[in-house]
C-alpha cells in the first residue's frame, strides 16, 4: 500500500508520523524512524475506513521532514489527501464521474513526478526505504 500511496504520486496517493525535522543526522534519524513506524501501520490500514485514513493523514501532516525534501513532501501530502477526499465525494460507479476524476488526477499528478522522485530517492538513501517496499 505504501508504494501506491507514496511512490505512486503519479498514480495518485501517499501517507506518513510526527517527529523533528531539520538537516542534522539526529533529525534525519528521527524522521526516518517515525516514517518507518507509519509505513508499518499502513500495512494494516483499512482504506475503506475514512476515520482510519484521516488519522493517518493527520499523522503525516504532523511530520516535520528534513528541509531537503520539506516542500516536495508537503506538496505530495496535500495532493494525496485531496485525492482521497475527491474519491470520497463522487460516485465511482458513475463512469463519467470516474473518468473526470481520473483525468483531473492525471493532470495534477504529472506535475508531481519530480517531487515524488526526490522524496523517494531521499527515503531510499537516508532511510533505507526502497521503491519496492
Amino acid at each position: 500500500m505504501r508504494r501506491s500511496l507514496m511512490a505512486g504520486a503519479a498514480a495518485g496517493a501517499l501517507l506518513i508520523a510526527a517527529c523533528g525535522g531539520g538537516g542534522d543526522s539526529n533529525s534525519v534519524k528521527a524522521f526516518c524512524s517515525e516514517y518507518k513506524k507509519v509505513e508499518a501501520d499502513l500495512a494494516d490500514l483499512d482504506g475503506s475506513d475514512p476515520d482510519a485514513v484521516d488519522a493517518v493523514f493527520d499523522r503525516i501532516h504532523d511530520l516535520d521532514p528534513p528541509d531537503e525534501i520539506k516542500d516536495e513532501f508537503r506538496t505530495m501530502t496535500d495532493f494525496n489527501r485531496s485525492v482521497y477526499t475527491a474519491s470520497q465525494d463522487i460516485d465511482l460507479s458513475d463512469p463519467d464521474a470516474a473518468a473526470q476524476l481520473q483525468q483531473e488526477l492525471t493532470d495534477r499528478a504529472e506535475n508531481l513526478n519530480e517531487d515524488s522522485e526526490k522524496v523517494n530517492d531521499y527515503l531510499s538513501e537516508h532511510c533505507g526505504v526502497g521503491a519496492s517496499d
